[in-house]
């Protein structure tokens, strides 16, 4: 005997729902808020429904599976990823295996328009240290380059609690899946104009203009004479 639509609903809490929506929303690159418009709701309230704090009927879970492009069914079965979304551990897997790695992955945070940064290079005989940095300015024009900044503030001083045993290894694991989920929807300019053109045309090329890359030089300039 098939099962009815409240009978599945039943066998998932409200928070597997409300993380099988999240997770859908982001392959999607929805963000909350124009989640929120499309369906006619406040931000809060998408929240509260991807959170598990408000328990969805069967109608209004058809009606944010329709917004979602997927059945509502594969919606509640996301959990067991039958739906090609992507993991936490996929997410974060970043690999490298060599230096090339590190420094490919330098070019391109420093192709991004919404961050700001700054190089800096100090070495013997100018400079007592050689040293080396990629800087953000919590001042700059960069959109999100004070929360960037916070962000370092915040991250240093669970390092240092992390490290006198003040914190600890579990809690400091909770606190970084935390903030990436709090980041999660700060998408970057260039990557929303890129998704707004493919719908338009396929094909659509990466604007990867460097102007925001400034040189702090650390060398004293020799007096003209």
């Amino acid at each position: 005997m098939a099962m009815s639509d409240n009978q599945r609903l039943a066998m998932y809490t409200a928070e597997e729902i409300g993380n099988a929506i999240k997770r859908r929303r982001r392959q999607l690159k929805i963000t909350q808020k124009e989640f929120a418009r499309r369906l006619d709701k406040s931000e809060r309230t998408i929240q509260k429904y991807e959170s598990g704090e408000i328990t969805m009927k069967i109608d209004l879970i058809k009606q944010v599976a329709d917004e979602l492009d997927i059945p509502w069914q594969e919606l509640l079965e996301a959990k067991t990823d039958k739906i090609g979304i992507v993991t936490e551990e996929e997410i974060s897997s970043y690999h490298f295996h060599n230096l090339s790695d590190v420094i490919s992955a330098l070019f391109t945070m420093t192709e991004l328009k919404d961050i700001s940064f700054q190089l800096s290079c100090t070495k013997p005989p100018e400079n007592p240290e050689w040293t080396s940095a990629l800087m953000v300015d919590g001042k700059g024009d960069g959109t999100y380059n004070a929360d960037f900044c916070l962000f370092m503030e915040n991250w240093m001083n669970k390092l240092t609690a992390l490290q006198s045993g003040k914190l600890s290894k579990e809690s400091y694991d909770t606190w970084k899946r935390e903030m990436l989920d709090y980041y999660s929807d700060s998408y970057f300019s260039d990557f929303s104009s890129q998704m707004a053109k493919q719908k338009k045309s396929t094909g659509a090329k990466k604007n990867s203009s460097l102007t925001r890359i400034h040189i702090v030089s650390t060398k004293e300039e020799a007096d003209d004479k």
